[in-house]
């Protein structure tokens, strides 16, 4: 294709020096920039982010108060973009064996839930919450033996899913 029959963009007129030779923090954003390491505000993108910092994704010790319920939503909320993004990067990738667990752990929960409940979560008030986390901390072992039974189901769907993304995308072009 002709180069001046191409659309250009705002980064074709922005220069920036990747040699480090002037502002070295300047030129180190570039670089992430350039590598598509940072969304539009300037944060790193990487999906790994999301899940190692202990301030957004902590190990729940106790039972939230309300007022922790709140405001963790509050910050979910304010977050939802940023995770959108990096959870579809993270699809693209096969799984390893620590997210395969983690999603068969979360299946399980689900599964004792909706057992225990007749329905979800969602639909139920705070303490009733509360009561079923004290509930599925005690039952840590069973929902450890039941993960571990579903691993094999999740990883044959995970690459189905990924094969039939594969195709869709290659049928698309």
């Amino acid at each position: 294709m002709d180069d001046k029959f191409k659309n250009l963009s705002f980064r074709d007129f922005v220069t920036v020096d990747y040699t480090m030779t002037g502002d070295e923090f300047l030129a180190y954003r570039a670089q992430k920039r350039r590598r598509g390491h940072f969304d539009t505000f300037g944060e790193s993108m990487d999906p790994r982010d999301f899940t190692d910092k202990k301030e957004e994704v902590e190990e729940v010790d106790e039972v939230m108060t309300q007022s922790q319920r709140i405001k963790k939503s509050q910050q979910m909320k304010r977050m939802s973009k940023r995770i959108q993004i990096a959870k579809k990067r993270a699809l693209k990738k096969a799984p390893t064996q620590d997210v395969l667990m983690k999603r068969a752990q979360k299946q399980a929960k689900n599964q004792l839930i909706k057992k225990w409940t007749k329905g979800s979560k969602s639909d139920l008030s705070m303490g009733r919450r509360a009561e079923i986390e004290k509930r599925l901390k005690k039952s840590k072992t069973k929902i450890d033996r039941t993960a571990k039974r579903m691993l094999p189901d999740l990883r044959r769907q995970d690459r189905d899913r990924r094969a039939n993304a594969n195709k869709n995308s290659s049928q698309k072009k």
